[in-house]
């Protein structure tokens, strides 16, 4: 090897080091600016309680894919911190993780030192993904090893070394102890190493039944070293797919099981009469649409006009066999999303992380490419958009324009200091009902708190709620009979305050 090899090897490990640590940084960052947990932590919370209280099978049967809670409760036994900081702590080092493996993935398909800086910049300020920096999510981890396993298999593909493709399986496992949906990936994206390459196709073929075959292999005796240690995977299994079960009915009016009801609900009384036969086109083509839409929001103004520019210019020419990887692992990526915007009618940003991130690879070689073809032109004009496009996504990504929930906190704190200790809660905030100690099942409270609660709480509990339309009536019906008696109003800096009762009769 040359010095000049030398010299790009060493400039890589540097920009990984500092993406690592400005990584790290962020997420320090992004903690210290956030006032609340998200949601789902206390769900995550609760299943890691249970697990140390009474064993990993408590976890398991509490929530459906426990490993991230169980690996907070590992952290908290070896360290001793608080299970948020545990879960904190996990989510630093897996989005040091992540943001590595993308510049790493962009390092190996280009020895440009200025496109892998342009990969550092861009992962560090990518609006949709940066915006979950502060949030408890198993998606971070999934996303993570996926990104991992991407970059292995790029090297696999290219040079058919056994060791890297074992490196792509452990990364695939990994990703599926967060969502067993990376199963997909490990099966279906290797079909990468059959494309066309420097190697003969009999070689690559061979790289491919190896790692498949490496694959199941690896799996059976996976599955055989659970059923040792009595642990039921296909019942796990089982537990999660039922998840979906209710949605599965859902799929009928998508393929010729219309419903009288929705053909009118859809067309109108007269026109169901004549059209009712497209209504599964109508939906497919409207949950599409929506898919689509949900996709170029989670690329956002950052991104989208960078790809279409690149698009346009036609500014991409990636390494084949890396091409070849990235294109599949974005096609099964895709395929997820139809299956699941099919079978739930729904969708959201977080959902897209993967397609967003993946479609994010391409963007430091269009930026690199135009600065270039700008720079041979003399213009400058493009050099600026993109430093106010950079400057647009840091805000977005680290800046949050969310309205504060200090109010929460001060009620928590009133609550536990102000009322009985014996008397018991009814709230619909999660972070109270945690805070408070008084409920069990605080990772159930959700924010739609059933009306008749209301109205069934026995005297002397405290309600502490932010009004929401679907429980009103009863709130006021309680204010107007006399069996709630306001103690305390929380303002909200903006939206509703939190009202605390206590119920009278």
């Amino acid at each position: 090897m040359n010095s000049r090899h030398w010299q790009i090897v060493g400039d890589i490990r540097f920009i990984r080091l500092l993406t690592v640590l400005a990584s790290l940084s962020l997420s320090l960052l992004a903690v210290l600016l956030n006032e609340l947990p998200n949601t789902d932590a206390y769900t995550y919370v609760k299943a890691a309680e249970l697990a140390l209280q009474n064993g990993p099978a408590a976890a398991f049967a509490h929530y459906q894919w426990p490993q991230l809670p169980l690996l907070m409760a590992a952290v908290q036994w070896l360290t001793g911190l608080s299970l948020f900081a545990a879960a904190n702590l996990i989510n630093a080092l897996l989005f040091a993780l992540l943001s590595v493996s993308f510049v790493s993935i962009v390092a190996a398909m280009t020895p440009s030192r200025r496109t892998i800086w342009l990969a550092f910049i861009c992962v560090l300020l990518y609006p949709h993904l940066n915006e979950f920096r502060a949030y408890l999510i198993r998606d971070i981890g999934y996303l993570a090893f996926c990104l991992l396993a991407v970059y292995y298999l790029i090297v696999y593909t290219e040079s058919l070394r056994l060791r890297f493709g074992l490196y792509f399986l452990l990364s695939c496992l990994a990703a599926a102890m967060f969502r067993p949906e990376a199963l997909l990936f490990l099966f279906i994206t290797p079909v990468a190493v059959l494309v066309p390459t420097h190697s003969r196709i009999n070689l690559r073929q061979r790289a491919f039944l190896r790692l498949q075959g490496l694959s199941v292999l690896t799996l059976a005796i996976l599955g055989g070293g659970f059923a040792a240690l009595a642990f039921d995977v296909p019942a796990q299994l089982s537990t999660f797919l039922t998840i979906y079960q209710p949605f599965v009915s859902n799929l009928a009016p998508l393929f010729g099981a219309q419903s009288p009801a929705l053909e009118q609900a859809v067309f109108g009384d007269y026109a169901a009469q004549f059209v009712g036969d497209y209504t599964s086109a109508f939906l497919l083509s409207g949950l599409i649409a929506v898919l689509v839409a949900c996709i170029v929001d989670s690329l956002g103004l950052a991104v989208v006009p960078v790809m279409i520019y690149g698009a346009l210019q036609r500014t991409v020419k990636l390494p084949q066999p890396a091409l070849a990887v990235i294109v599949s692992w974005m096609a099964v990526a895709l395929l997820i999303l139809l299956m699941f915007v099919f079978l739930t009618r729904f969708v959201t940003t977080r959902y897209t992380l993967l397609l967003g991130v993946l479609v994010l690879v391409f963007v430091p070689f269009v930026i690199d490419r135009g600065l270039s073809l700008a720079a041979s032109a003399s213009r400058k004009g493009f050099g600026r958009w993109m430093v106010l496009l950079l400057v647009f996504a840091a805000f977005d990504a680290h800046v949050s324009f969310g309205a504060p929930k200090r109010h929460l906190d001060a009620a928590s704190q009133w609550i536990n200091s102000s009322t009985r200790p014996a008397a018991p809660l009814l709230t619909n905030e999660i972070h109270i009902a945690y805070q408070s100690g008084k409920v069990d099942n605080y990772d159930e409270v959700r924010r739609e708190l059933p009306g008749i609660n209301i109205l069934a709480a026995p005297p002397g509990t405290i309600i502490a709620v932010t009004p929401r339309r679907s429980f009103q009536d009863q709130l006021d019906l309680g204010i107007s009979n006399g069996s709630l008696r306001l103690l305390r109003e929380f303002p909200a800096e903006r939206g509703a305050s939190l009202l605390v009762f206590e119920k009278e009769l």
